[in-house]
């Protein structure tokens, strides 16, 4: 419904939210973030079939595929869009972390140094937006 809404809307754009979206409304959305658990829905249920079951934190992206980025549409420059896919491609093969310092939080402070990476920890805690976020969080 929001990308439906966003329609009638002059200069908004959309990112679909868990699944590709495409086919509810091609436009104004330029791109998905793509939820895909079935490989581990299915790796976890065989464990308790199993009974080799353990309880264990999941946190997976892109690399494992868990998540994924959709079809960048053409309503993104052809060279935005290949940068794009170049650091997706990278995040994947972990070459690059999204986290990584030099970084600052919203309000100018420091953050993360130089080099420095956010571990899983640190961004399941995150109660702030970085440098260049416009907005607040919500409460």
């Amino acid at each position: 419904a929001p990308q439906a809404a966003a329609a009638d809307a002059s200069g908004v754009i959309t990112f679909g939210q868990a699944s590709d979206m495409a086919e509810y409304k091609p436009s104004p959305r330029v791109s998905s973030i793509i939820d895909n658990w079935s490989p581990y829905y299915i790796a976890r249920t065989q464990a308790v079939l199993d009974g080799t079951w353990e309880s264990v934190d999941t946190w997976d992206g892109i690399g494992p595929g868990m998540v994924e980025i959709g079809e960048i549409t053409d309503a993104v420059p052809a060279d935005v869009k290949a940068e794009a896919e170049a650091m997706r491609d990278s995040i994947a093969a972990g070459e690059y972390h999204p986290f990584t310092g030099p970084l600052n939080k919203q309000d100018g402070s420091a953050w993360l140094a130089e080099g420095e990476v956010a571990d899983d920890g640190t961004l399941a805690g995150m109660d702030f937006y970085v440098e260049g976020i416009t907005g607040d969080i919500p409460n």
